[in-house]
Protein backbone atom coordinates (compact mmCIF):
# COMPACT_ATOMS: atom_id res chain seq x y z
CA UNK A 1 0.00 0.00 0.00
CA UNK A 2 2.65 2.50 0.96
CA UNK A 3 4.56 1.67 -2.12
CA UNK A 4 1.68 2.41 -4.57
CA UNK A 5 0.74 5.80 -2.93
CA UNK A 6 4.65 6.63 -3.15
CA UNK A 7 4.45 5.62 -6.61
CA UNK A 8 1.04 7.46 -7.77
CA UNK A 9 2.85 10.70 -5.58
CA UNK A 10 5.68 10.25 -8.61
CA UNK A 11 3.01 9.85 -11.40
CA UNK A 12 1.54 13.26 -9.75
CA UNK A 13 4.56 14.92 -9.93
CA UNK A 14 5.14 13.92 -13.07
CA UNK A 15 2.02 14.86 -14.59
CA UNK A 16 2.38 18.42 -13.29
CA UNK A 17 6.23 18.59 -15.13
CA UNK A 18 3.99 17.68 -18.18
CA UNK A 19 1.86 20.49 -17.29
CA UNK A 20 4.56 23.03 -16.56
CA UNK A 21 5.37 22.56 -20.54
CA UNK A 22 2.50 22.11 -21.50
CA UNK A 23 0.35 24.93 -19.83
CA UNK A 24 -2.06 24.97 -22.86
CA UNK A 25 -3.45 21.75 -21.54
CA UNK A 26 -5.13 22.14 -18.24
CA UNK A 27 -5.89 18.20 -17.92
CA UNK A 28 -2.40 17.23 -16.77
CA UNK A 29 -2.86 19.80 -13.84
CA UNK A 30 -6.26 18.40 -12.75
CA UNK A 31 -4.88 14.79 -13.36
CA UNK A 32 -1.64 15.56 -11.29
CA UNK A 33 -3.96 16.59 -8.60
CA UNK A 34 -6.42 13.66 -8.85
CA UNK A 35 -2.98 11.38 -7.74
CA UNK A 36 -1.61 14.02 -4.95
CA UNK A 37 -5.43 13.89 -3.12
CA UNK A 38 -5.52 10.06 -4.07
CA UNK A 39 -2.65 9.79 -1.79
CA UNK A 40 -3.78 11.89 0.74
CA UNK A 41 -6.98 9.91 0.98
CA UNK A 42 -4.79 6.78 1.12
CA UNK A 43 -2.91 8.34 4.18
CA UNK A 44 -5.93 9.07 5.99
CA UNK A 45 -7.57 6.13 5.64
CA UNK A 46 -4.50 4.25 6.30
CA UNK A 47 -4.59 6.03 9.65
CA UNK A 48 -7.73 4.15 10.79
CA UNK A 49 -5.27 1.69 12.15
CA UNK A 50 -3.66 4.21 15.10
CA UNK A 51 -6.41 6.93 15.47
CA UNK A 52 -9.67 7.25 16.86
CA UNK A 53 -10.44 9.86 14.38
CA UNK A 54 -13.81 9.54 12.28
CA UNK A 55 -13.56 12.56 10.84
CA UNK A 56 -9.63 12.17 9.31
CA UNK A 57 -9.77 8.75 8.53
CA UNK A 58 -13.63 8.38 7.46
CA UNK A 59 -15.28 11.22 6.53
CA UNK A 60 -12.07 13.17 5.23
CA UNK A 61 -10.55 9.59 3.80
CA UNK A 62 -13.48 8.77 1.68
CA UNK A 63 -14.27 12.71 0.46
CA UNK A 64 -10.62 12.34 -1.15
CA UNK A 65 -11.17 9.11 -2.42
CA UNK A 66 -14.33 9.87 -4.23
CA UNK A 67 -12.77 13.30 -5.15
CA UNK A 68 -9.24 11.25 -7.24
CA UNK A 69 -11.77 9.60 -9.72
CA UNK A 70 -13.78 12.91 -9.99
CA UNK A 71 -11.04 14.89 -10.48
CA UNK A 72 -9.23 12.43 -13.36
CA UNK A 73 -13.28 12.35 -14.91
CA UNK A 74 -12.76 16.30 -14.78
CA UNK A 75 -9.18 15.91 -16.75
CA UNK A 76 -11.22 13.95 -19.27
CA UNK A 77 -13.93 16.42 -19.95
CA UNK A 78 -11.03 19.14 -20.53
CA UNK A 79 -9.00 17.06 -22.40
CA UNK A 80 -11.91 16.24 -24.73
CA UNK A 81 -13.88 19.55 -24.82
CA UNK A 82 -11.24 22.06 -23.59
CA UNK A 83 -13.28 23.94 -21.06
CA UNK A 84 -15.77 23.65 -18.64
CA UNK A 85 -19.16 24.49 -19.23
CA UNK A 86 -21.35 26.52 -16.63
CA UNK A 87 -23.37 23.41 -16.86
CA UNK A 88 -21.13 20.67 -16.23
CA UNK A 89 -19.98 22.52 -12.83
CA UNK A 90 -23.24 23.05 -11.79
CA UNK A 91 -24.25 19.31 -12.10
CA UNK A 92 -20.79 18.23 -10.46
CA UNK A 93 -22.26 20.64 -8.00
CA UNK A 94 -24.93 19.40 -7.04
CA UNK A 95 -23.95 15.56 -7.34
CA UNK A 96 -21.02 16.09 -5.18
CA UNK A 97 -23.47 18.12 -2.71
CA UNK A 98 -25.70 14.65 -2.74
CA UNK A 99 -22.97 12.46 -2.05
CA UNK A 100 -21.08 15.19 1.11
CA UNK A 101 -24.83 14.89 2.61
CA UNK A 102 -25.49 11.20 3.45
CA UNK A 103 -22.13 11.03 3.78
CA UNK A 104 -22.08 13.26 6.68
CA UNK A 105 -24.40 11.57 8.14
CA UNK A 106 -22.98 8.17 7.98
CA UNK A 107 -19.44 8.99 8.52
CA UNK A 108 -19.65 7.49 12.10
CA UNK A 109 -21.17 4.60 11.49
CA UNK A 110 -18.59 2.18 10.94
CA UNK A 111 -18.19 0.88 7.61
CA UNK A 112 -21.29 2.88 6.33
CA UNK A 113 -19.29 5.33 4.63
CA UNK A 114 -17.12 3.04 3.02
CA UNK A 115 -20.09 1.36 1.25
CA UNK A 116 -21.55 5.11 0.09
CA UNK A 117 -18.10 5.83 -1.57
CA UNK A 118 -17.13 2.40 -3.17
CA UNK A 119 -20.99 2.80 -4.75
CA UNK A 120 -20.03 6.25 -5.81
CA UNK A 121 -16.98 5.61 -7.27
CA UNK A 122 -18.25 2.96 -9.46
CA UNK A 123 -20.80 5.44 -11.02
CA UNK A 124 -17.92 8.16 -11.85
CA UNK A 125 -16.41 5.15 -13.56
CA UNK A 126 -19.16 3.92 -15.08
CA UNK A 127 -19.28 7.79 -16.31
CA UNK A 128 -16.31 8.16 -17.74
CA UNK A 129 -16.65 5.06 -19.73
CA UNK A 130 -19.63 6.31 -21.73
CA UNK A 131 -17.43 9.68 -21.89
CA UNK A 132 -14.58 7.93 -23.71
CA UNK A 133 -17.00 6.06 -25.90
CA UNK A 134 -18.87 8.82 -26.93
CA UNK A 135 -15.56 11.10 -27.56
CA UNK A 136 -14.87 8.44 -30.49
CA UNK A 137 -10.77 9.31 -30.26
CA UNK A 138 -8.25 7.74 -32.43
CA UNK A 139 -6.06 6.21 -32.38
CA UNK A 140 -8.16 3.84 -30.58
CA UNK A 141 -5.74 1.49 -27.96
CA UNK A 142 -5.24 3.87 -25.29
CA UNK A 143 -9.37 4.67 -25.20
CA UNK A 144 -9.65 1.00 -25.03
CA UNK A 145 -7.23 0.16 -22.54
CA UNK A 146 -8.64 3.38 -20.40
CA UNK A 147 -12.02 1.63 -21.12
CA UNK A 148 -10.75 -1.43 -19.72
CA UNK A 149 -9.45 -0.11 -16.96
CA UNK A 150 -12.14 2.08 -15.89
CA UNK A 151 -14.57 -1.02 -16.45
CA UNK A 152 -12.61 -3.25 -13.87
CA UNK A 153 -12.48 -0.20 -11.58
CA UNK A 154 -16.48 0.71 -11.74
CA UNK A 155 -16.87 -3.98 -11.23
CA UNK A 156 -14.22 -3.74 -8.40
CA UNK A 157 -16.06 -1.07 -6.69
CA UNK A 158 -19.58 -1.90 -6.74
CA UNK A 159 -18.05 -5.66 -5.09
CA UNK A 160 -16.57 -3.84 -2.89
CA UNK A 161 -20.08 -2.05 -1.70
CA UNK A 162 -21.55 -5.39 -1.96
CA UNK A 163 -19.17 -6.97 0.62
CA UNK A 164 -19.38 -3.92 2.77
CA UNK A 165 -22.99 -3.87 3.17
CA UNK A 166 -23.02 -6.49 5.68
CA UNK A 167 -20.33 -5.16 7.88
CA UNK A 168 -21.85 -1.81 8.30
CA UNK A 169 -21.64 -1.10 12.27
CA UNK A 170 -19.34 -4.04 12.74
CA UNK A 171 -15.93 -2.82 14.04
CA UNK A 172 -13.62 -1.13 10.76
CA UNK A 173 -11.32 -4.18 11.63
CA UNK A 174 -13.84 -6.24 9.64
CA UNK A 175 -12.28 -4.71 6.46
CA UNK A 176 -9.46 -7.04 7.03
CA UNK A 177 -11.29 -10.08 5.57
CA UNK A 178 -9.39 -11.46 2.51
CA UNK A 179 -11.54 -10.99 0.14
CA UNK A 180 -11.88 -6.95 0.34
CA UNK A 181 -8.30 -6.70 0.99
CA UNK A 182 -7.53 -8.01 -2.47
CA UNK A 183 -10.31 -5.70 -3.43
CA UNK A 184 -8.20 -2.53 -2.09
CA UNK A 185 -4.99 -4.34 -3.60
CA UNK A 186 -7.03 -4.41 -7.09
CA UNK A 187 -8.10 -0.59 -6.29
CA UNK A 188 -4.52 0.79 -6.25
CA UNK A 189 -3.25 -1.37 -8.57
CA UNK A 190 -5.73 0.13 -11.17
CA UNK A 191 -5.30 3.60 -9.88
CA UNK A 192 -1.65 3.35 -10.35
CA UNK A 193 -2.14 1.93 -14.12
CA UNK A 194 -4.25 4.60 -14.98
CA UNK A 195 -2.24 7.18 -14.01
CA UNK A 196 0.46 6.15 -16.50
CA UNK A 197 -2.39 5.22 -19.16
CA UNK A 198 -4.27 9.13 -19.05
CA UNK A 199 -0.73 10.92 -20.31
CA UNK A 200 -0.68 8.18 -22.95
CA UNK A 201 -3.72 8.94 -24.14
CA UNK A 202 -3.29 12.47 -24.67
CA UNK A 203 0.21 12.23 -26.26
CA UNK A 204 -1.01 9.71 -28.76
CA UNK A 205 -4.02 11.55 -29.66
CA UNK A 206 -1.79 14.65 -29.94
CA UNK A 207 0.41 12.71 -32.39
CA UNK A 208 -2.65 11.36 -34.59
CA UNK A 209 -3.91 15.18 -34.92
CA UNK A 210 -0.23 16.58 -36.08
CA UNK A 211 -0.26 13.75 -38.54
CA UNK A 212 -3.53 14.65 -39.47
CA UNK A 213 -2.35 17.94 -39.89
CA UNK A 214 0.67 16.96 -42.52
CA UNK A 215 -1.76 15.16 -44.54
CA UNK A 216 -4.98 17.35 -44.72
CA UNK A 217 -5.71 21.03 -46.29
CA UNK A 218 -6.05 23.19 -43.77
CA UNK A 219 -8.99 24.94 -45.28
CA UNK A 220 -11.36 22.20 -46.30
CA UNK A 221 -10.03 19.08 -44.27
CA UNK A 222 -9.69 17.76 -48.02
CA UNK A 223 -6.62 15.28 -48.55
CA UNK A 224 -3.50 18.28 -49.59
CA UNK A 225 -1.77 18.06 -52.75
CA UNK A 226 0.96 15.72 -51.10
CA UNK A 227 -0.79 13.61 -49.57
CA UNK A 228 -3.67 12.95 -51.79
CA UNK A 229 -0.59 12.09 -55.15
CA UNK A 230 0.83 9.80 -52.26
CA UNK A 231 -2.74 7.77 -51.88
CA UNK A 232 -3.67 8.07 -55.30
CA UNK A 233 -0.50 6.09 -56.56
CA UNK A 234 -0.75 3.36 -54.18
CA UNK A 235 -4.30 3.48 -55.15
CA UNK A 236 -3.78 3.05 -58.43
CA UNK A 237 -0.80 0.67 -57.83
CA UNK A 238 -3.68 -1.63 -56.12
CA UNK A 239 -5.52 -1.15 -58.75
CA UNK A 240 -3.05 -2.07 -61.61
CA UNK A 241 -2.47 -5.20 -59.46
CA UNK A 242 -6.28 -6.03 -59.35
CA UNK A 243 -6.71 -5.35 -62.70
CA UNK A 244 -9.84 -2.80 -62.19
CA UNK A 245 -10.31 0.06 -63.91
CA UNK A 246 -9.77 3.58 -62.49
CA UNK A 247 -11.07 7.37 -63.20
CA UNK A 248 -9.63 10.75 -61.90
CA UNK A 249 -11.83 13.95 -62.51
CA UNK A 250 -10.46 17.36 -61.83
CA UNK A 251 -13.05 19.85 -60.37
CA UNK A 252 -12.91 23.18 -60.61
CA UNK A 253 -15.29 26.18 -59.25
CA UNK A 254 -16.62 28.28 -61.68
CA UNK A 255 -15.68 32.30 -61.74
CA UNK A 256 -14.19 31.95 -58.52
CA UNK A 257 -12.24 34.55 -59.06
CA UNK A 258 -15.51 36.71 -59.33
CA UNK A 259 -16.47 35.92 -56.09
CA UNK A 260 -13.38 36.82 -54.34
CA UNK A 261 -13.21 40.28 -55.99
CA UNK A 262 -16.95 40.76 -54.86
CA UNK A 263 -17.35 39.27 -51.55
CA UNK A 264 -14.05 39.21 -49.99
CA UNK A 265 -11.67 36.39 -49.94
CA UNK A 266 -13.16 34.92 -46.43
CA UNK A 267 -16.70 34.53 -48.63
CA UNK A 268 -14.53 32.95 -50.77
CA UNK A 269 -12.94 30.46 -48.65
CA UNK A 270 -16.36 29.71 -46.67
CA UNK A 271 -17.53 28.95 -50.49
CA UNK A 272 -14.35 26.37 -50.63
CA UNK A 273 -15.65 24.77 -47.30
CA UNK A 274 -18.72 24.18 -48.42
CA UNK A 275 -18.25 22.71 -51.80
CA UNK A 276 -15.38 20.16 -50.00
CA UNK A 277 -18.62 19.09 -47.72
CA UNK A 278 -21.13 18.66 -50.39
CA UNK A 279 -18.08 16.71 -52.00
CA UNK A 280 -17.34 14.41 -48.99
CA UNK A 281 -21.18 13.72 -49.04
CA UNK A 282 -21.67 13.02 -53.29
CA UNK A 283 -18.65 10.92 -53.35
CA UNK A 284 -18.26 7.59 -52.05
CA UNK A 285 -16.22 6.34 -49.01
CA UNK A 286 -14.06 4.35 -51.63
CA UNK A 287 -13.06 7.59 -53.28
CA UNK A 288 -9.92 9.72 -52.73
CA UNK A 289 -10.85 13.72 -52.63
CA UNK A 290 -8.03 16.47 -52.28
CA UNK A 291 -7.73 19.98 -52.47
CA UNK A 292 -4.84 20.37 -55.14
CA UNK A 293 -4.85 23.83 -54.99
CA UNK A 294 -7.01 27.29 -55.38
CA UNK A 295 -10.32 26.22 -56.28
CA UNK A 296 -9.01 23.02 -57.84
CA UNK A 297 -9.84 19.34 -56.72
CA UNK A 298 -9.10 16.31 -57.35
CA UNK A 299 -10.56 12.70 -57.58
CA UNK A 300 -9.56 8.95 -57.59
CA UNK A 301 -12.36 6.83 -58.26
CA UNK A 302 -11.05 3.03 -57.96
CA UNK A 303 -13.42 0.48 -59.52
CA UNK A 304 -14.97 2.58 -61.39
CA UNK A 305 -16.25 2.76 -64.94
CA UNK A 306 -16.30 5.80 -67.32
CA UNK A 307 -19.98 5.88 -67.21
CA UNK A 308 -20.61 5.27 -63.56
CA UNK A 309 -18.12 8.56 -62.95
CA UNK A 310 -19.79 10.29 -65.36
CA UNK A 311 -23.26 10.09 -63.53
CA UNK A 312 -21.82 10.97 -60.36
CA UNK A 313 -19.95 14.01 -61.53
CA UNK A 314 -23.25 15.37 -63.14
CA UNK A 315 -25.21 14.59 -60.04
CA UNK A 316 -22.44 16.33 -58.18
CA UNK A 317 -22.59 19.55 -60.81
CA UNK A 318 -26.33 19.82 -60.24
CA UNK A 319 -26.47 19.26 -56.88
CA UNK A 320 -23.69 22.12 -56.25
CA UNK A 321 -25.73 24.49 -58.68
CA UNK A 322 -29.37 23.95 -57.18
CA UNK A 323 -27.93 24.14 -53.71
CA UNK A 324 -29.25 27.59 -51.97
CA UNK A 325 -26.04 29.10 -51.52
CA UNK A 326 -26.45 31.73 -48.65
CA UNK A 327 -23.09 32.48 -47.16
CA UNK A 328 -23.05 35.37 -44.34
CA UNK A 329 -26.20 36.53 -45.90
CA UNK A 330 -24.74 36.95 -49.17
CA UNK A 331 -26.49 35.46 -52.00
CA UNK A 332 -23.82 33.49 -53.96
CA UNK A 333 -24.41 31.35 -57.16
CA UNK A 334 -21.84 28.68 -57.27
CA UNK A 335 -20.90 26.01 -60.25
CA UNK A 336 -18.12 23.52 -60.46
CA UNK A 337 -17.62 22.23 -64.24
CA UNK A 338 -15.28 18.87 -64.04
CA UNK A 339 -12.52 17.03 -66.09
CA UNK A 340 -12.73 13.27 -66.49
CA UNK A 341 -10.18 10.92 -67.42
CA UNK A 342 -10.47 6.93 -67.24
CA UNK A 343 -7.90 3.66 -68.19
CA UNK A 344 -8.85 0.09 -67.81
CA UNK A 345 -6.67 -1.75 -65.62
CA UNK A 346 -5.13 1.33 -64.79
CA UNK A 347 -2.63 0.90 -66.56
CA UNK A 348 -1.90 4.69 -67.05
CA UNK A 349 0.43 6.95 -65.17
CA UNK A 350 -1.25 8.75 -62.50
CA UNK A 351 0.77 12.08 -64.17
CA UNK A 352 -0.73 11.03 -67.37
CA UNK A 353 -4.26 10.90 -65.96
CA UNK A 354 -4.04 14.01 -64.41
CA UNK A 355 -2.86 15.96 -67.13
CA UNK A 356 -6.00 14.43 -69.71
CA UNK A 357 -8.37 15.15 -66.56
CA UNK A 358 -6.97 18.57 -66.61
CA UNK A 359 -7.20 18.84 -70.51
CA UNK A 360 -11.38 17.65 -70.23
CA UNK A 361 -11.79 20.29 -67.72
CA UNK A 362 -11.13 23.12 -69.93
CA UNK A 363 -13.16 21.72 -72.45
CA UNK A 364 -15.88 21.57 -70.01
CA UNK A 365 -15.30 25.24 -69.17
CA UNK A 366 -15.29 26.21 -73.02
CA UNK A 367 -18.60 24.37 -73.19
CA UNK A 368 -20.42 26.58 -71.07
CA UNK A 369 -18.82 25.69 -67.42
CA UNK A 370 -21.24 23.54 -64.59
CA UNK A 371 -20.96 20.51 -66.58
CA UNK A 372 -18.62 17.07 -66.78
CA UNK A 373 -16.37 16.11 -69.89
CA UNK A 374 -13.97 13.23 -70.52
CA UNK A 375 -11.18 12.75 -72.44
CA UNK A 376 -10.58 11.18 -75.67
CA UNK A 377 -9.70 7.89 -73.21
CA UNK A 378 -12.95 8.13 -71.63
CA UNK A 379 -16.36 7.45 -72.26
Amino acid sequence: MLLTLVVNLMIGCYLAMVYVLRRHDQSFLVWSIACFVFVAGGCAAGARAYIDQPLLTYLLADLLLLLSPALVVTGLVLFLRGQLSARSRQQAALLFALYLLPLSMLYQVNNASTALTSLSIAVVFIYAIVLLRKARLTPVFPVYVLQLFFVLHAALMLLQFFLVIPLIGEDYRALALPSLQWVLLGHVLLTTSTGFMLPLLSFSHTENQLLRLTELDDLTQLLNRREFLKRANQTLLNSRRQQHSVVVLMIDLDHFKLINDRWGHAIGDMALKKVADLLKVGLRTSDLIGRLGGEEFAVLMPNTSAEQAALIGQRLCERIAHHAWEIEARPVKLTVSVGGATCVDALRDLTELLKDADDALYQAKADGRNRIVFGSDGA
